[in-house]
């Protein structure tokens, strides 16, 4: 009942006396006769309490939802038909209706069966004050509300479940608007493992938005893929990087969509945004090792044949372009490496790539190419000149010994070049050629260099040697 049916009636019992003032103080008003058959054909429980909030009178709802009679109801005190924890509640809210009078006020409390089950019952009540302004009890009502509150209960407890489980998954979960600043609605308990920022740094700041924490060279590439997707209504996957709090940087990836309403309006972008550091380092070292030598970080042998086809490809179609390959050939280095520690044999190939590199132009590349072998692809104008001139610094560059833990290793070469390359060639052919050039040069004797002249016909190939 709301407060317009509780003053009304409080005007019934005062109209019928019973909030008269008497000798005493005592009010336990008998059952007003006149209108209890109306209240008891009432669903809901109608009560009048003393001051102390003690039930004196209630209609026959009460019976029908406790099993206490009007009569068990007088002679018992509240802990037979009050929830222990409430009780105090119970008074508490009496107490506080004397100071709010004008307005109602409800209270869902737990009361006890005479079976001793318990139900929820929703409570409202108003003084009642007598014509010298004493409040004298109160008059209220209960409405059975078990149901209600078992939904709201389940609601509760999903929606606590439900939120458990979004703040425990390894990720972050997300709503924003669609602007550039991807300004943040929600964002789920993740946030702060994954960006260093509590959520509510992030909600609807303009201080700090999503958009801060992406790497700036990605932002563009997130913006216009995100739009492409919402154009197209389907959802979209990113991989992006982004800067923590502590400056970290992490690879996320990030899955969502679009929400729009029934009448296709774009209500804003959720979606779901996960750490993939490890998984994109474990991708990158795995291409790294494909394409790059462990011990030496030189080119793999695979990805020296790929830059050697692509110039062979611009020889064939720019004829003024032209390049040389060599190989250089460690001589005796299969007797040398029996007496290397093994800790000191990656370290000592290391610094030979290091030494090639340190001759060669930006454009040039170089990778092990065998055991005993290094190959060289050179950018050049005048490839027999520029093969010999090259030979030479690569020659100096390994005439001081190389470390080899406390020791220094010796080394001599033996280089073999090939040049006058048309294009038509085979990228293995052409390596195939400078390594038996460099044998060539090997046998002639330690520290020379040979310079193989290849014409469009590889079985034509001419040698020309040059001592180092």
């Amino acid at each position: 009942m709301e407060s317009a049916p509780l003053e009304r009636l409080t005007d019934i019992l005062d109209h019928l006396g019973a909030l008269e003032d008497g000798a005493t103080d005592d009010f336990d008003p008998a059952t007003p006769s006149l209108f209890e058959p109306i209240l008891n054909a009432i669903d809901t429980a109608v009560f009048i309490a003393d001051a102390n909030g003690n039930l004196r009178y209630a209609n026959a709802a009460w019976q029908r939802l406790t099993g206490f009679s009007l009569a068990d109801t007088r002679e018992l005190t509240q802990s037979y038909y009050l929830h222990p924890r409430d009780q105090d509640r119970w008074v508490q809210f009496l107490d506080a209706r004397k100071d709010a009078p004008p307005a109602a006020s409800i209270l869902v409390l737990r009361f006890l069966t005479r079976s001793g089950e318990t139900i929820y019952l929703e409570a409202s009540a108003q003084p009642l004050v007598s014509r010298s302004g004493v409040c004298k009890g109160f008059v209220g009502t209960l409405s059975e509300v078990g149901s209600r509150v078992q939904e709201e209960g389940l609601k509760q407890a999903s929606h606590r479940t439900l939120e458990t489980l979004i703040n425990n998954l390894p990720g972050l979960v997300y709503r924003c608007r669609n602007n550039r600043q991807w300004t943040m609605e929600y964002m789920s308990g993740g946030c702060e493992l994954l960006t260093g920022y509590p959520p509510e740094a992030l909600i609807n700041s303009e201080r700090l938005t999503y958009a801060d924490l992406i790497v700036h060279e990605d932002r563009e590439q997130v913006w216009q893929n995100v739009q492409v997707s919402l154009r197209d209504n389907r959802p979209f996957e990113l991989m992006y990087r982004i800067r923590t709090a502590r400056g970290d940087e992490k690879w996320v990836l990030e899955r969502g969509r679009g929400n729009f309403s029934e009448s296709g309006e774009l209500l804003g972008v959720e979606g779901f945004i996960t750490d993939v550091t490890q998984e994109k380092s474990a991708q990158l070292r795995l291409r790294s090792d494909i394409l790059l030598n462990p011990g030496t970080s030189l080119p793999t042998p695979a990805l020296f044949l790929d830059r050697l086809q692509m110039a062979l490809r611009r020889r064939k179609a720019w004829p003024e372009t032209t390049c040389t390959v060599l190989v250089v050939q460690l001589d005796q280095f299969a007797k040398w490496r029996e007496t290397l520690d093994a800790d000191f044999l990656e370290p000592a190939l290391l610094e030979v790539g290091e030494r090639l590199e340190g001759v060669l132009t930006p454009v040039d590349s170089v990778c092990l190419w065998t055991d005993t072998e290094f190959a060289i692809l050179h950018e050049c104008r005048e490839p027999e000149a520029d093969a010999a001139a090259l030979s030479e610094r690569i020659q100096r560059a390994l005439r001081t010994p190389v470390s080899a833990g406390n020791r220094g290793v010796f080394l001599t070469t033996s280089i073999g070049a090939t040049v006058g390359l048309t294009g038509d060639e085979a990228a293995e052919d052409v390596v195939s050629f400078a390594s038996t050039a460099a044998s060539r040069a090997r046998n002639a004797g330690l520290g020379r260099v040979e310079i193989c002249a290849v014409s469009a016909a590889p079985d034509r190939a001419q040698g020309r040697p040059s001592k180092g």
